[in-house]
């Protein structure tokens, strides 16, 4: 590939990049209840993965070893152990 045909790709797809973030945030700027709708989807994503990861999925190695090494030693045990 010639070296013009490289930079008329690159610049092709830095415009169709622009464009595209353009689109987007010229939308966000105009809408009014989209704003409070990603505020309530950000909300409950916030609420799935970090409000409930911290309340039913407790740090199982962190209770049961003091430190990495054994931790890291009980993992390697386990993937390596014979199957029955």
């Amino acid at each position: 590939m010639s070296k013009l045909a490289i930079n008329s790709i690159s610049s092709s797809i830095r415009d169709i990049a622009y464009r595209v973030w353009s689109f987007y945030r010229d939308g966000f700027r105009r809408m009014r209840l989209g704003r409070k709708l990603w505020l309530l989807v950000a909300i409950k994503l916030f609420v799935l993965f970090v409000v409930i990861k911290w309340l039913f999925f407790p740090d199982v190695m962190q209770e049961h070893f003091s430190n990495d090494t054994q931790r890291s030693d009980y993992i390697l045990r386990q993937l390596t152990k014979e199957q029955p």
